[in-house]
């Protein structure tokens, strides 16, 4: 499932597509975070940029507490 979202690193003017993120993913947010709850919660961004696949990652509704993935994730 997806849902359009805000992308602080995608093209402005539009919203892009965000999926939950995967497991594999979702351990390396969770080592981000220090073991903090809250993992499961963040969606990923599955906008295109000039350098191939966005790395945002973020809670649903707080871009706020977003980052980017390592490029190992692309």
């Amino acid at each position: 499932m997806s849902d359009r979202i805000h992308c602080p690193r995608c093209p402005k003017g539009k919203l892009h597509p965000f999926r939950r993120v995967n497991a594999k993913e979702e351990k390396h947010i969770e080592k981000v975070l220090n073991g903090a709850k809250g993992a499961h919660g963040f969606w990923r961004c599955e906008g295109k940029t000039t350098l191939g696949q966005c790395l945002w990652v973020q809670p649903y509704t707080v871009q706020s507490d977003g980052f980017s993935l390592p490029p190992e994730f692309s």
